[in-house]
Formats: structure tokens, C-alpha cells, sequence
């Protein structure tokens, strides 16, 4: 059973490359889209955009799901195929409620977590794994795709994406989103699990520098996010007052944090690197396979 939530259909493509292995063994693959009753739009508004910014950090804030046909749960020996979207180094609404508001059908589960993003997703893996383990799954591995390429390009291809709803090449900007490489890399991990049942060890590879600023910005987001709904009891211009600082603040971090963490990984070398690693392993899976996993990760 594949879980999903996508507004670019971005995370379908990615979801695609990994099922289609299964479908070719054989596999009954089915879906269903975790769509919100009220739907988000895409491309985003620009104010939107930035709107959803308290809600999306904000481990109690759902969303209404559209019941399905047939429901949200699980056949006792389905493996479950979540795939999300990342918010604000977050999961997405959608995705949330559906953990929070239909943990059965994931309870005594193997669940396989997808994620498509730019490149920082390590937050949201671990929220996601967190509630996963609350809602009782079994075991939980992750596949992560992301944009490949400079930072530098991928920071304005994407915000052309979410913001104008533009993904095809401009000017020397090559085509927004995840490459053909990276399909093609997830296309390989669903081999794996269509031999084994378990994901290979690179299905989410970790890269320790922007690791140490995603888990250092999550944690700040949460701040700043408490602090933006709060800032709302005393009226819609406190609120919005909030919600610039905040935007100036990541413009800020950015362009200043990223160089500082590069600088300690420089300064920490392998240490660093392996002590990310290891930290990142341990929250954001778990179950036989994901231990395997991480123990071959430490010995490479």
C-alpha cells in the first residue's frame, strides 16, 4: 500500500521509479492519496507560501483528510509505502494527520518512508519516525531523493517551482526538482526491496554538513514557529510583524549558518562526519533492517 501526499506530482515520479521493481515482480501495488478536504494550492502565493509556516512546525496542528475509498488501513502483511513532502523541515500537513489521525494502518506494519526534497530532509524523517514508532509500525527504513546539483541553482529553481509553478529549464538553470540519476538510483533501491524486502544501504544517503544544519534550523523553526502563533492573539499585523522576522532571519541563517557548519565539518573531519552519521541513523529508522543498516554504514 502506497501512502502519499504531493502537490508537484514530484514525489510521484520518485514514488513511480521506486514501485515499479515491485509491480515487475509481481507485486499488488495500490494507492492512496492523502488528500486534505481543504486543498493546498500550487503553485503556492507567495503570502501562503510563507503562511503555513506556524502550522507546518507545529507537532499538533492537522489537517481534515478525505476518506478514501475502502479507508486509510492496511492488509496484515502489506508492506506500507509512505511518501511525503517536506514543509519547512517538516512533514507535510497531509502527511501528519494521516499519521496522527489513522495509526492503524501502520500499527505492526514494515513501513518503507519516501521522501522527495531539495536537499534537507532529515527533520522531517525523524518527526515522521517518531510517530511511526508511536502509532506502533513494526520496522521503518527510509528512501530519499533530492535535487543534486549546486546549492546555488537549486535554491532559485525550486522557489521558481513552488512559487510559480515553472520546472522546465530557464536562462542556464537546468529543469527544477530530482534528476534522472536520482531515479534511477531509487529505481535500484526498489529492486532491492523487491529481492529482499529490505532497502539497500544507500537508499538515503546522508550528507553530515547539511544533516547538522537541518537538525540545527529544525529546532529553531520550532521556536519561531511557536513564537509566530503566539504572536497572533495580539492581532493579524503582530502576526505577520513575526512572520517577516522570521523570513529575514532564515534569509540571514542561510547565508551565514551553512558556511559556519561547513567550517566545523572541515575542522572535525571524519569524527564529524561519523558522529552526524551515526546521530541521523538512530532517529530516523528502526527495526532489524535499519540496525543492519547503520552498522555498515559506521564500518564503510
Amino acid at each position: 500500500m502506497v501512502y502519499l501526499y504531493t502537490q508537484t506530482g514530484q514525489l510521484r515520479e520518485v514514488t513511480e521509479a521506486l514501485t515499479t521493481p515491485l509491480a515487475e515482480r509481481g507485486w499488488d501495488v495500490r494507492w492512496v492519496d492523502a488528500q486534505p478536504r481543504l486543498a493546498f494550492p500550487f503553485p503556492w502565493p507567495t503570502r501562503r507560501f510563507f503562511g503555513v509556516f506556524p502550522a507546518s512546525v507545529d507537532p499538533k496542528a492537522l489537517v481534515e483528510l478525505v476518506e478514501p475509498t475502502g479507508g486509510f488501513e492496511t492488509g496484515p502483511d502489506e508492506l506500507a509505502i509512505l511518501a511525503y513532502q517536506v514543509w519547512y523541515l517538516a512533514p507535510s500537513l497531509p502527511i501528519r494527520s494521516l499519521l496522527k489521525a489513522h495509526p492503524e494502518a501502520f500499527r505492526d506494519r514494515r513501513v518503507v518512508s519516501v521522501i522527495a526534497c531539495r536537499n534537507m530532509w532529515y527533520s522531517a524523517a525523524i518527526e515522521v519516525c517518531w510517530l511511526l514508532r508511536s502509532a506502533g509500525a513494526r520496522s521503518v527504513e527510509v528512501v530519499a531523493a533530492t535535487d543534486t546539483r549546486p546549492q546555488a541553482i537549486t535554491f532559485v529553481t525550486t522557489l521558481r517551482w513552488l512559487l510559480a509553478g515553472k520546472r522546465e529549464p530557464f536562462l542556464r538553470f537546468g529543469r527544477a526538482g530530482v534528476g534522472a540519476d536520482e531515479l534511477e538510483r531509487v529505481t535500484g533501491v526498489g529492486r532491492r526491496i523487491a529481492e529482499s524486502q529490505h532497502c539497500s544501504q544507500d537508499a538515503a544517503p546522508i550528507v553530515p554538513t547539511l544533516a547538522a544544519a537541518d537538525i540545527l534550523a529544525g529546532k529553531a523553526f520550532r521556536r519561531w514557529g511557536a513564537i509566530v502563533r503566539s504572536a497572533g492573539r495580539f492581532g493579524a499585523v503582530a502576526q505577520a510583524a513575526s512572520l517577516v522576522t522570521f523570513v529575514i532571519g532564515l534569509a540571514i541563517g542561510i547565508a551565514v549558518g551553512l558556511p559556519v557548519i561547513a567550517c566545523a565539518a572541515v575542522a572535525g573531519g571524519t569524527r564529524f562526519n561519523a558522529g552526524v552519521g551515526a546521530y541521523v541513523h538512530r532517529r530516523i529508522s528502526f527495526g532489524e533492517a535499519a540496525a543492519d543498516q547503520a552498522v555498515a554504514g559506521r564500518l564503510r
